[in-house]
């Protein structure tokens, strides 16, 4: 059956509160993009930003291609924005969604994972999505920066707390499990050696050491994962 992209806007008034709900298409999963207007945080006094890129981006979904509103990611709060009458409103966390946003072709893909015993219900870069066991993934950060009161120094003492951007997190997604991706070399091999259930893929060691894989570059680590997933 054909699915339909239907974008339907329902402006209520309940309690002196504006709400606005946006169905983009209805399936046996239900809405895959359904939206509300919440009460946002205040960032007032804190300098910077919370966000990758401030500006909204025209999103797609795969295999559609009806108008959706302009996306913006939140990476402090790790949440999807978008605007409808100057109202903010952020996207309701519908399992298995992916947006590309199309001024950086990035795709980001909503999932629910556990990490070092933590599970969150968060928004991942994907950087390696293909067929495969192995796919990798980059969680972008943004956290807020607050001076010690205690500090003596008067110019420290009348700064604001800024948000910042920290390193970004890569994700490896093994075919059971999330892990943070080995930093370096001698963290990756110490992977493979603990996997001990595919010898297979002890040839990758071979492969970064005649590649040169720097384990800084993304690009580098996307050609890594891509030739584990052909072993």
């Amino acid at each position: 059956m054909k699915k339909t992209l239907l974008l339907l806007l329902f402006p209520i008034v309940y309690n002196a509160q504006v709400m606005t709900d946006v169905s983009v298409f209805n399936n046996s999963n239900g809405s895959v993009f359904d939206v509300k207007n919440t009460n946002f945080k205040s960032y007032e006094g804190i300098d910077g930003s919370p966000y990758i890129d401030e500006a909204f981006s025209i999103i797609k979904i795969k295999g559609y291609n009806e108008v959706l509103p302009p996306v913006r990611y939140n990476a402090y709060e790790d949440e999807m924005e978008f605007k409808i009458d100057n109202q903010l409103n952020y996207v309701q966390k519908v399992p298995e969604m992916n947006f590309t946003f199309l001024n950086s072709a990035k795709k980001y893909a909503l999932k629910n994972y556990t990490l070092e015993g933590i599970t969150t219900n968060g928004w991942l870069v994907e950087l390696v999505q293909e067929d495969g066991p192995f796919k990798l993934y980059k969680k972008e950060r943004v956290q807020i920066v607050e001076y010690n009161n205690n500090t003596t120094n008067t110019y420290l003492k009348q700064k604001n707390p800024y948000f910042e951007k920290t390193k970004d997190l890569l994700i490896l997604f093994d075919g059971h499990n999330y892990i943070k991706f080995p930093k370096n070399s001698k963290e990756f091999k110490l992977w493979v050696d603990n996997k001990g259930i595919d010898s297979a893929l002890k040839s990758s060691e071979d492969y970064f050491r005649k590649n040169k894989i720097n384990f800084s570059k993304d690009s580098d680590l996307v050609n890594l994962v891509m030739y584990m997933n052909t072993l």
